[in-house]
């Protein structure tokens, strides 16, 4: 993938990690003129031809928790993140129907970023086969009030003050017979196990169980499959982010290269650097934005505004194409 974004002029021949990891045209374009001529294609339609399998991949993924699960990823506005995701951002978008596309000032580091600023989570899971019913109530409660002194023991061995903890109960449940359970979530007012009736449950499932199929049946029997309890503790809040200055004079360049995008002619487009953006400048595709963790590429017609955050939001050209 790497190889082919080189070929293509996407990535630059100085190099990833601001120039400090080497990247070797010559050597890439040895690969794809020896596949070139296995495929009879062009080298560039090659390398282009394994971008077109990387986003379906992506693709198929956003599909997968979207579309698959009743959500019209359309309505959405899409975020890549990882040091790839806004050098495809635009074509995966495409494929979606996404209209706009919104990338974070670090992209390439924000799951680091992520793990440091998450609050702590740990998963408690009793595991087994529940019908669900009357007489089986009881072993249930019983099963969480045992979840419940688990998280406590992890609250006091993680000194998690008593008013950031909170927990949330979830049972996985399914028609008995069904492969695959649904995740039911279950209210814990003031962090307290609730008491459990038989009929809320059922409701409870049966609005989940439509919600993802889009029907449930009220007679057939259900069962529990796995009774799960996370506790976390919320961590104290980041200062708020230093605001970008705003500028109204036009964002500065720093190079230009040849860059290939739905055909095989070049086109030669600027190059800026993230650093040196600020609020308020505005971007016209065709166009590369390199940083230190990233590359963000902007097809032509494409509009990328800087905010005050130094988030870029790229607004898609109505060609599609």
């Amino acid at each position: 993938m790497t190889d082919a974004n080189l070929i293509l002029g996407r990535l630059s021949e100085d190099g990833l990690l601001a120039g400090t990891m080497n990247l070797d045209k010559a050597a890439a374009a040895a690969v794809f003129d020896s596949l070139a001529q296995s495929l009879d294609v062009s080298p560039l339609r090659a390398a282009q031809g394994v971008i077109d399998i990387v986003v379906a991949n992506m693709v198929r993924a956003i599909r997968t928790i979207s579309v698959e699960r009743g959500h019209d990823p359309r309505g959405y506005c899409l975020m890549p993140f990882g040091g790839a995701g806004p050098l495809h951002a635009r074509d995966v978008a495409r494929n979606l129907g996404i209209e706009e596309i919104l990338v974070p000032p670090a992209p390439g580091i924000i799951c680091a970023h992520g793990l440091v600023v998450s609050d702590l989570l740990e998963d408690f899971v009793n595991s087994g086969r529940i019908e669900v019913k009357a007489e089986n109530i009881t072993q249930i409660e019983q099963i969480l009030d045992s979840l419940s002194a688990q998280a406590r023991k992890w609250f006091e061995q993680e000194s998690i003050l008593d008013h950031t903890r909170a927990i949330r109960i979830r049972l996985d449940m399914r028609y008995v017979g069904q492969n695959f359970e649904l995740a039911v979530p279950l209210e814990t007012p003031g962090n307290q196990i609730p008491a459990l009736m038989v009929g809320d449950l059922q409701q409870k499932f049966f609005s989940t169980h439509e919600d993802n199929y889009g029907y449930f049946n009220p007679d057939d029997p259900i069962e529990i499959i796995n009774i799960r309890l996370t506790a976390s503790g919320r961590l104290a809040p980041l200062a708020d982010y230093r605001k970008l200055d705003t500028s109204d004079s036009a964002p500065v360049t720093t190079d230009q290269r040849e860059i290939v995008f739905r055909s095989d002619e070049p086109v030669t487009c600027p190059v800026f650097s993230r650093n040196d953006l600020r609020a308020g400048h505005t971007l016209i595709g065709p166009a590369v934005i390199d940083q230190l963790d990233a590359t963000t590429l902007l097809y032509p017609g494409d509009i990328g505004t800087v905010d005050e955050t130094a988030t870029l939001l790229i607004t898609l050209s109505e060609d599609l194409n």
